[in-house]
């Protein structure tokens, strides 16, 4: 599931979640109702760690621009 091989290009240290499927069951309303309902909730999930993603590469950029010109107030005051 975390496999780092199968990586996105932006980097993402998250494989895609195989599709599930349940070969011993008999394909009855119940069980098609049961994995739309899991299909669901997998593409759920996924989008939520993407915007995780998201926010956090955010983060990281504003991080990085508050070191920037914390930097560079430290280096006008002559410390």
């Amino acid at each position: 599931m975390f496999n780092s091989n199968s990586a996105h290009s932006r980097g993402s240290k998250y494989s895609q979640v195989r599709s599930y499927s349940d070969s011993d069951s008999d394909s009855s309303d119940d069980n098609i109702e049961e994995d739309d309902f899991i299909q669901r909730e997998i593409r759920q999930q996924q989008m939520m760690m993407k915007q995780q993603d998201d926010g956090l590469e955010m983060l990281g950029q504003s991080a990085e621009r508050l070191s920037k010109i914390s930097m560079g107030i430290h280096e006008e005051l002559g410390h």
